[in-house]
């Protein structure tokens, strides 16, 4: 009995906390909803690029110091993983543009893929020399990626263009990076490029572009 008393007594003292000062029940709290989230630059893939805006993005990024090697090829992904769309388009470099492609102190980056990509190693000078075909690559800027007029964050590199030169997300090879304790952590897409015979890809190590073999068993990649 005395049990029955003190848990109606609990109850009142609940019902009574949950009146307000005009002695109407309040109602409990409801969870506010969340907003809408404001997605990724790279959510929604951003529609096929056109020739001419290809070519504005090169001469945004190199000026004229570089052309289309061949017939105007452009590959796009997000290859440094940080969300915005980049472009990369093989290229050749102007005869006469050279000393100026070289400059040390050129808004772009001269980088060789079959240089060695430890970091603490000291960087040694990479040059393009006449007629080489090169990897120009810019990195995206915001919701517009490399369209934007912002995107100036460009790369020339060496070694980069073996065939068949295709871009892949990165989640096509991470499992097998995954396996292999020295495949190259992948923070982006990559673009798959033959080295000779050797079947591999460019990848982004976070400060340059390298390029990896592709372990034999993963050369039957999806096409």
């Amino acid at each position: 009995m005395v049990a029955a008393m003190l848990a109606l007594a609990a109850i009142a003292v609940v019902l009574a906390a949950r009146r307000g000062r005009d002695g109407a029940t309040e109602l409990e709290p409801h969870v506010p909803r969340a907003g809408p989230v404001t997605p990724p630059p790279f959510v929604v893939a951003p529609p096929a690029p056109t020739a001419s805006e290809v070519e504005t993005g090169l001469r945004r990024a190199f000026a004229d110091t570089v052309r289309p090697a061949g017939a105007l090829r452009s590959l796009v992904g997000d290859f440094n993983g940080d969300g915005a769309e980049d472009v990369a388009v093989p290229v050749a470099p102007l005869p006469d543009r050279l000393a100026e492609i070289n400059d040390g102190l050129a808004n772009w980056r001269v980088q060789d893929a079959l240089a060695t990509p430890d970091p603490k190693a000291s960087p040694s000078e990479v040059a393009v020399r006449p007629q080489e075909v090169l990897l120009a690559v810019v990195h995206g800027y915001g919701p517009r990626g490399w369209r934007d007029e912002q995107a100036r964050q460009c790369y020339l590199v060496r070694h980069a263009t073996g065939a068949p030169l295709e871009a892949r997300p990165r989640t096509e090879l991470l499992r097998e990076a995954r396996r292999r304790p020295d495949e190259p952590r992948l923070a982006g897409d990559v673009i798959l490029a033959s080295m000779g015979s050797r079947a591999g890809f460019v990848y982004w190590t976070g400060v340059r572009y390298a390029w990896h073999p592709l372990p034999r068993a993963s050369v039957r990649m999806r096409r």
